[in-house]
């Protein structure tokens, strides 16, 4: 069993950006805690909470999340656990795009047989923001490679 400890952000288009910010600050009181510019999308970060809820302008996501409804959605793992997460779900021969943020934290991407992209990441996003996402596996789509 793949052990983790939550669900810590939740990824939605946004066709009008600057109207999604007004609702999500000004109606339900959410900070903005990031912004992206282009890497891989424009995109607003608001905390609700634990739970960290991107604003993505349409685009394909990280590791070929689709537009739509969502781009990808993401479960908390802690930095011990990290390891032995990716080793199980890969020893499913599910491929596993690795990715990590700022220097501070590693994610992982698959994709489930109905083509959602499942992130294991181990950042905790009460934090704040953890830097720009930097490809760590070979070809991940919309990302540039780590140094």
């Amino acid at each position: 069993m793949v052990s983790t400890t939550g669900v810590n952000e939740l990824v939605l288009e946004s066709r009008d950006l600057e109207a999604a910010e007004r609702f999500y600050t000004e109606v339900l009181g959410f900070p903005v805690i990031e912004r992206w510019n282009g890497t891989p999308t424009d995109a607003v970060w608001v905390l609700a909470g634990g739970t960290r809820i991107g604003l993505w302008k349409p685009a394909i996501g990280i590791s070929g999340g689709r537009p739509g409804v969502h781009v990808h959605y993401a479960l908390s793992v802690d930095e011990d656990d990290y390891d032995s997460v990716i080793a199980e779900v890969r020893s499913h021969g599910v491929k596993v795009d690795e990715v990590e943020f700022g220097g501070q934290a590693r994610s992982a991407y698959v994709t489930d047989p109905d083509g959602n992209v499942v992130e294991f990441w181990t950042w905790d996003v009460s934090r704040g923001g953890p830097g720009a996402p930097r490809a760590v596996t070979e070809g991940i789509e919309n990302l540039p490679k780590r140094d």
